[in-house]
């Protein structure tokens, strides 16, 4: 069973192409084509949908004010005892670390004096 080449159904295989047809399609290089497809200046655009206009970018600096402190007002805030107990392990953690660091520190010392 053979197979059908798409080629076979063209009907319009021998045909030729219009002018105005060829000629728009292809990007024509007359005069009138080119003064036709002329590109709008910015002035004649209007601002896509969603887009951000001139009133909303003047009003930045106070709308990232009012939703800054309408965030801080959700966060759950530590009490005193809290607050003190955090401080006192963050204290009691960097001792610990700046005692092994030192440690470290004094023991590689030691091993390299008596290398070299």
């Amino acid at each position: 069973m053979a197979r059908k080449s798409t080629n076979d159904d063209d009907d319009d295989k021998g045909k030729p192409v219009p002018a105005s047809a060829g000629a728009s399609s292809r990007g024509g290089s007359s005069g009138a084509s080119r003064a036709a497809r002329a590109r709008p200046g910015p002035q004649s655009r209007e601002p896509k949908p969603g887009s951000v206009t001139k009133s909303v970018q003047q009003g930045k600096m106070r709308r990232l004010f009012t939703e800054t402190v309408a965030e801080l007002r959700k966060v759950s805030w530590p009490n005193r005892t809290q607050l003190v107990q955090a401080t006192i392990v963050v204290i009691v953690a960097v001792a610990i670390i700046a005692a092994f660091l030192g440690l470290a520190d004094q023991a590689s010392q030691w091993i390299t004096d008596r290398m070299f």
